[in-house]
């Protein structure tokens, strides 16, 4: 007899479960940390809510445009999506990697390190096991500019290694949505989405901050996450900014919106042969100090795989 797989009742009770998103470690008051834009907002620099219409036909573009390539990668994405397959005695283990870079000042020039740590979550197939979690510190190896090694090994606040072990309690900062209600017909989840006025400024930036929430929980149902892609592909404003993002050594297709307004700019990363998602960054553009142009300030990236144990 074949082990039974998930049920996807099973598996959306045992998402509900997942812990409260990666935080990046907490700085010393002596270092000066870049502006930490939280992944569920936009580094814009809107702050009036501004309720603008999305146009959900896409204009007529020569097909080198790159709002036409977002659009077919993320259609090619949501073709391709499919749920994880989880058998008796298995888990499904969601792993957040999270990253930020920390600066200081030396000579009137910036310089930097980044500081990560991982999150793994891992969530039983069996309803009598329990989902087991934990915590890794990453020591610190990519620096920015000369001295920032030095300023590292001063700074660094965290301890490499497993530092906690057990499921957190839900982050319930932000509302609850019920997923199985959200719409799957790609016009009318983005016309929910336009009417769900998720934060200060334009509906183009409420409708990519609300997706990438909903997508770097981990927590999204397969037929939803497609759904999602689809959306965005209506979406001109959302564009390909980089065809091969690299996070944590995975590449994938950087998704952002066209004419960002500031000096940062956030993208998701999807890989569309699979309809992964992969993380999303904010990414300096024009880059100051030591941090070149196109350094991710802050990213977060999400693994899903199927195990057949957990630590212990």
């Amino acid at each position: 007899m074949s082990d039974p797989e998930l049920r996807p009742d099973q598996l959306a009770a045992m998402r509900a479960m997942l812990v409260s998103k990666v935080e990046a470690p907490a700085a010393t008051h002596r270092v000066q940390i870049v502006r930490r834009i939280g992944f569920g907002a936009l580094a814009t620099g809107a702050v009036a809510a501004i309720a603008a219409a999305v146009t959900i036909v896409a204009p007529a573009v020569a097909p080198g445009d790159p709002a036409v390539q977002a659009s077919t990668v993320l259609r090619d994405a949501a073709a391709s999506t499919v749920e994880p397959e989880i058998g008796h005695g298995q888990f499904l283990r969601l792993a957040t990697s999270a990253s930020y870079i920390a600066v200081t000042t030396v000579d009137d020039t910036t310089i930097g390190y980044r500081d990560s740590q991982l999150r793994e979550v891992y969530l039983p197939a069996d309803a009598d096991a329990e989902p087991v979690a934990q915590t890794t510190h990453v020591e610190p190896t990519v620096f920015f500019g000369q001295g920032a090694q030095e300023f590292a090994e001063r700074e660094w606040s965290g301890s490499a290694g497993v530092v906690t072990v057990g499921i957190s309690p839900a982050d319930d900062t932000k509302p609850v949505e019920d997923q199985a209600a959200m719409p799957r017909d790609p016009e009318a989840l983005l016309a929910y989405l336009v009417a769900y006025r998720y934060q200060a400024g334009s509906s183009d930036e409420n409708v990519f901050a609300h997706v990438v929430d909903l997508l770097r929980t981990g927590t999204v149902a397969s037929d939803l996450r497609a759904a999602l892609y689809r959306a965005l592909a209506l979406m001109p404003a959302v564009v390909v900014t980089d065809e091969r993002a690299d996070i944590d050594g995975r590449i994938g297709t950087a998704i952002g919106l066209q004419d960002t307004v500031g000096d940062t700019r956030q993208e998701i990363i999807i890989e569309s042969s699979t309809g992964d998602y992969i993380g999303v960054r904010l990414v300096t553009i024009d880059g100051f100090g030591q941090i070149p142009a196109g350094t991710a300030l802050e990213y977060t990236a999400l693994s899903a795989t199927v195990v057949d144990s957990v630590p212990r």
